[in-house]
């Protein structure tokens, strides 16, 4: 179990975080937020990147910072950009990283993760010839090589196309039987369908933190659909409204609105998406 209790960072007279509560069990929890939210300064502080200016971070009750190494034995990272030498290949790369980690059987432990992040024929490829993709499952490789009860993501679906953001989900629900798993992302589509539970920040505070269903639940009554005719029309309803969806058809859009009123006489209430919501919190 892993707690943030009234946990604040600053960054001069920038607060990031604001006494921040939260609990993290075994399970995939999905960190949504617009770029500046605080999803990467939770996660630094997460990873002992960082400290908070106040508050504190407990695993299983006790301090992370006094845990220290004991800690971050028990965690894998997979920053954002991660670094790599662009001259290794990537068994070499791995080795390396397996090295730091002081991993015994190097051997056997690399095979098993370069299996699962589907990786065994690129093994000998330098990393500079892989795709953003793949570059990616490298990053993701070095932090299983320590089987970490946490591992932790930030924004890892960056520069992926959709054929790699599947591949990074179908790893993550195969890694997250009895582990904890923490992902940011500001892209709904990324966690909706595999997060058990579903935190949202917004200004360095937590305005949302549950699952999908009960989210949804919570905040399903305020999302219309209806038609619209003109061009100039839909430029009002973009002016007064949040628009979450427009298709165009023939000589009609079809307009869905997150609005608390009625936006137009022929718009009827629709069962809101997870996005809409996310945008309607956002809001």
């Amino acid at each position: 179990m892993l707690e943030l209790k009234n946990v604040s960072k600053s960054y001069g007279k920038n607060e990031i975080i604001k006494d921040m509560n939260v609990t993290f069990k075994c399970g995939i929890y999905g960190i949504l937020g617009v770029n500046g939210a605080g999803k990467s300064t939770t996660i630094r502080l997460i990873s002992t990147v960082e400290k908070p200016d106040c508050g504190e971070i407990l695993f299983n009750n006790q301090d992370i910072y006094e845990l220290g190494e004991e800690y971050r034995k028990r965690i894998g990272y997979v920053a954002q950009k991660g670094g790599y030498y662009p001259e290794f290949t990537v068994n070499k790369f791995l080795y390396y990283i397996a090295e730091l980690k002081g991993i015994q059987q190097k051997e056997s432990v690399i095979n098993s993760c370069l299996k699962k992040v589907d990786l065994t024929e690129q093994r000998y490829k330098k990393i500079k010839t892989l795709s953003g993709g793949m570059k990616q499952r490298v990053n993701i490789a070095q932090a299983l090589l320590n089987n970490p009860d946490i591992l932790i993501l930030d924004e890892p679906t960056v520069g992926l196309d959709p054929k790699e953001r599947l591949n990074l989900k179908n790893i993550l629900l195969e890694f997250s039987e009895e582990k904890l798993i923490i992902m940011t992302t500001h892209i709904v589509a990324d966690i909706e369908d595999i997060a058990d539970n579903i935190i949202i920040i917004k200004n360095g505070k937590i305005c949302a933190n549950n699952t999908v269903k009960d989210i949804m639940k919570a905040n399903c009554n305020n999302v219309w659909e209806c038609k619209l005719y003109t061009a100039e029309q839909v430029k009002e309803a973009k002016e007064k409204y949040i628009i979450s969806q427009l298709h165009k058809s023939d000589n009609e859009f079809t307009v869905r609105i997150i609005s608390e009123n009625k936006p137009f006489d022929n718009a009827v209430l629709v069962e809101a998406n997870l996005e809409e919501i996310y945008l309607n919190i956002m809001s």
